[in-house]
């Protein structure tokens, strides 16, 4: 059994549909293993979602934490994070993070607890993004940053959810230029 070859598939499985609609079975079919030995390898059907997690993190959200680390003005940040989340082909079925995050009670402790990891470490990368831009004078917003930074999150969060639902992507980054257009604002 290749391990690799293995989160790929389930990776692939779960972002594709919801993940409590993708059984253990399921996948073991897709990636041609046992029951056993994916047990064997990940514990369990929860230590499985957890490792397909951290390595969706590492190859997906991974590129928002650089957008938001960069040392781009925030104006440029922001056309980052709208080019994310409106042009990227893999967004087309939407982010399978906030697919987990949204479903969270159907999953397992270990991947329910790394889900709250994740979503408290994108609120703290925005929100020293928008500290960063307040910092070099970028930004003057009147909002404190941590109601900036969940209301930038969760923009992201809806656009991408949106091109999960086929919306029309021209639309979809007409809409969140708007959204962000208000952290512009002095």
């Amino acid at each position: 059994m290749n391990n690799d070859d293995v989160l790929d598939i389930a990776m692939t499985a779960y972002w594709q549909a919801d993940p409590a609609d993708v059984s253990v079975n399921a996948i073991c079919q897709m990636a041609g293993i046992s029951k056993p030995s994916l047990y064997r390898e990940f514990g369990s059907e929860d230590g499985l979602t957890c490792a397909v997690l951290d390595r969706y993190a590492a190859r997906v959200l991974s590129e928002i934490f650089a957008i938001l680390q960069g040392e781009k003005g925030l104006r440029e940040s922001l056309e980052a994070l709208i080019d994310f989340a409106s042009d990227d082909p893999r967004m087309e079925t939407g982010c399978l993070f906030y697919k987990m995050r949204a479903g969270k009670h159907r999953l397992g402790p270990q991947t329910r607890a790394r889900v709250e990891e994740i979503d408290a470490a994108a609120q703290a990368a925005y929100a020293a993004f928008l500290q960063s831009r307040r910092d070099a004078g970028d930004w003057q917003g009147g909002l404190p940053i941590a109601v900036a930074a969940k209301y930038l999150g969760e923009q992201i969060a809806l656009a991408i959810t949106q091109r999960a639902s086929d919306e029309d992507k021209a639309r979809i980054r007409e809409m969140l230029g708007l959204a962000l257009s208000v952290l512009e604002r002095p």
